[in-house]
């Protein structure tokens, strides 16, 4: 029995170790598809970067990215072994990475002999898109199959610590039998001899009652044992739960640190590489002009992305302060509708203030933060809208509250993504394709600035092409002596309700 349960815990030792290296092995498999990804992304800017301003610079992440792609390529190959489901999705991985390359080949071939408008068609989003889609869905793929062989061989492994559990039961049980079997031939042979039958009796009376205390020290173990057991099992589903979920976390931060370093590299990219030509002094004066003017849009816009990702860590960590006056709401939506009236005119949107009340609106608020939410809201539509659009901004009168209008005519909102428009770093599929989609924290900001100042935010939309209305409601500013009214009067209807309940 001994010698069996050293075989078992020998073999239970040897299936831990077993689980653990194939563990490690998923875990780089699965950090050498990742990496393929981020390398892609660093091949796509630094080519879309070479097409814009022709400079070799820019060619220098895009070699070094295609040569570490192809060596982990062929690691993984070598890692796969003879499995041929995997080896078949790495083939299809590795057409989908050679097709990339290729379009990134004939667009540096076009941008090294043409100009960067026939190289910009070569590099064209929709056509880069289609080979790394399919770049995207191998590499899940293969990550998916991965970590479903890793969970079969653990649950094989737990299939074996639970076989090694009931050996050790059945050991029990039968040391229990063998000792019964010879407590018996004992009796037996003191039974013949009747010389020592007393003598005999008494060891058999304290023999038996050491076997009853020792089986109720085992059932008690084996309840303990079971009751282990039963923990081990819940532990592991919580262990499993726990996993899921850090690897939907891990997903969504990466997600989200791949838009980050695509919308903060894309300006940076394109700052840098004007400033080079204007250090080099090869540009003339229309191209300097121009080479400011992308600097300064392409600062501004990197810096609205950092502060709105600074606006939300304040947010989420509660370290937000508001500076509260009183506040005419309408002053605050005339003013946000004037400050971005020129960007509106610019891209040919026209925006109107209409249906202002004729008494003041006053709200108790943060006028900048204020400024900041209908800000965002104006500028969301002027995002999504085309040409000859327009804006309508609106209040309500004044009624116990103040309502504020928002409505664009511009792409609309799905119904899927309706539910999720408030929610950070969450963007429409449709308006992945806009220009300056942004991060999708321009709406987050706006729901929780509103809440700030106890207000609320909602939305409406017809669906696709048919624009959105967003709809801003405030409490008015109450000052103290309306304030004592309505203590008084709600103190008033508390001792009629305490009355009528003792008259009940």
């Amino acid at each position: 029995m001994l010698a069996t349960i050293g075989i078992v815990f020998y073999q239970s030792t040897v299936s831990s170790q077993q689980a653990l290296a194939w563990q490690r092995h998923s875990q780089d498999i699965i950090y050498r598809l990742d990496e393929i990804l981020y390398l892609t992304h660093d091949s796509e800017a630094a080519v879309r970067g070479y097409a814009m301003v022709g400079s070799d610079t820019y060619l220098e992440p895009h070699r070094r990215a295609e040569n570490q792609i192809r060596q982990n390529l062929g690691y993984l190959r070598q890692r796969f072994g003879e499995n041929k489901p995997q080896l078949d999705e790495l083939d299809r991985l590795q057409a989908s990475v050679s097709e990339y390359f290729a379009i990134a080949a004939d667009t540096i071939e076009t941008r090294a002999t043409a100009n960067a408008d026939s190289a910009a068609i070569k590099f064209s989003p929709q056509r880069v898109k289609t080979a790394t889609n399919g770049l995207r869905v191998s590499i899940e793929k293969l990550k998916a199959d991965e970590s479903t062989l890793l969970d079969r061989r653990q649950k094989g492994l737990s299939e074996s610590l639970y076989m090694t559990i009931w050996i050790l039961i059945v050991s029990t049980i039968a040391g229990l039998a063998a000792l019964a079997l010879a407590n018996l031939l004992v009796v037996r042979e003191f039974g013949r001899r009747r010389v020592a039958e007393g003598a005999l009796i008494e060891a058999n009376q304290d023999l038996e009652l050491k076997i009853a205390e020792r089986t109720e020290r085992l059932e008690a173990v084996n309840e303990t044992l079971l009751q282990i057991g039963g923990e081990r099992e819940e532990l592991l589903f919580n262990e499993k739960s726990a996993r899921r979920e850090a690897e939907i976390a891990n997903r969504l931060r990466d997600e989200f640190m791949a838009t980050v370093s695509h919308e903060l590299r894309t300006p940076l990219n394109s700052i840098l590489g004007w400033a080079r030509l204007l250090k080099d002094g090869s540009l003339d004066d229309s191209q300097q002009e121009k080479a400011v003017s992308t600097i300064i849009r392409s600062s501004e816009n990197q810096n609205r992305l950092i502060e709105d990702l600074l606006d939300v860590a304040r947010l989420i960590s509660g370290k937000l302060r508001l500076e509260f006056e009183e506040v005419d709401l309408a002053e605050v939506v005339e003013h946000s509708v004037e400050s971005l009236s020129p960007v509106a005119e610019k891209k040919g949107v026209k925006i109107e203030f209409k249906d202002r009340p004729e008494e003041k609106c006053i709200v108790e608020g943060d006028r900048n933060r204020l400024v900041q939410v209908f800000s965002n809201l104006i500028d969301n539509g002027i995002k999504f809208s085309g040409e000859r659009a327009k804006i309508d901004v609106s209040m309500l009168p004044c009624d116990g509250k103040a309502t504020v209008i928002v409505r664009d005519e511009g792409i609309g909102i799905s119904a899927e993504f309706l539910p999720s428009v408030f929610e950070r770093f969450r963007q429409d599929a449709e308006r992945e394709g806009q220009d300056n989609a942004g991060l999708g924290l321009g709406l987050a900001i706006v729901r929780n600035l509103v809440e700030l100042h106890n207000g609320s935010v909602a939305v409406t939309s017809d669906g696709e092409g048919k624009g959105s209305e967003f709809t801003v409601t405030l409490p008015l500013f109450q000052n103290e002596t309306s304030v004592e009214s309505n203590d008084a009067a709600n103190s008033l209807e508390q001792v009629v309700g305490d009355d009528v309940g003792l008259n009940v």
